[in-house]
């Protein structure tokens, strides 16, 4: 006779195969009733992730409330911004988002300067203001945080989730813009695998989405190049992309093209 305790195993390897209980129902909508649908846009990648600006921030942060007992802020920790004129935006309740100013970097085009990377180390929040000047507790790291990092108001992004598609696609030559893959995290970093951040030098102008998916090629001697992996984009600005990489069959490289998947 069959232990109960194996009946209750079989009957959940049912329910999650769609055979007991649920119809015609798969895996993926018990995943989907249950809030389980894969993110492809996760709150790491909208508050962690880098971007490109072409200008510097004016808000700075001036040092930490506390002075002489740390340098570097954690979560929770107080620090003051600089007292810039005219920033009435900077209201109790205010978020804002803690930048570190990057290397600046160019597009395939060496006169295409596309900005500087900035990366986003953290959120803040405005407690108080104190003699004009704000004073913001650190709510979110992500990284290092220390006098001198640029503030900017938040912007709250839109977490997206959904099914990655396929990449066994062909390179189109006509037709699609291509993107190249010219920055990927630091000025060191030659190599990128699943969820890692890339700049590409295709953006808004070229009909890019946040949301998109793309296909990262591979360039080939002789031959069209070939499909490594999928990634989706996460920020978009003019003529530049910051795109997560998905799934892969091999390690994506500064130089490697990205392309959005036609239509069928």
């Amino acid at each position: 006779m069959m232990q109960p305790r194996r009946w209750l195993v079989l009957g959940i390897i049912g329910l999650l195969a769609g055979g007991v209980g649920l119809g015609s129902s798969s895996a993926q909508d018990v995943l989907e009733k249950n809030g389980g649908m894969p993110k492809l846009i996760s709150q790491v990648d909208l508050d962690c992730s880098f971007f490109v600006m072409s200008e510097a921030p004016k808000l700075r942060i001036a040092g930490p409330v506390q002075s002489g007992e740390f340098t570097l802020l954690s979560d929770s920790k107080l620090f003051y911004a600089d007292s810039v004129p005219g920033a009435a935006a900077i209201t109790e309740g205010s978020l804002w988002t803690i930048l570190e100013w990057g290397p600046r970097v160019r597009g395939t085009n060496p006169s295409a300067t596309l900005g500087n990377i900035v990366y986003q180390r953290g959120r803040a929040k405005v407690v108080r203001i104190e003699s004009g000047q704000a004073v913001m507790e650190v709510e979110k790291s992500c990284g290092i945080i220390e006098a001198g990092c640029f503030l900017v108001p938040y912007e709250k992004g839109e977490l997206i989730t959904g099914h990655e598609t396929p990449y066994e696609v062909s390179f189109r030559a006509a037709d699609i813009p291509s993107g190249q893959v010219v920055f990927m995290g630091s000025e060191t970093t030659q190599i990128g695998a699943r969820g890692f951040w890339v700049l590409i030098d295709i953006g808004a102008e070229q009909g890019l989405a946040v949301a998109q998916q793309l296909t990262v090629f591979r360039p080939e001697e002789k031959r069209l190049p070939r499909p490594v992996a999928n990634a989706v984009v996460v920020r978009t600005g003019g003529r530049w992309a910051i795109v997560k990489i998905l799934d892969s069959r091999d390690s994506v490289l500064m130089g490697d093209l990205a392309q959005v998947r036609p239509v069928e």
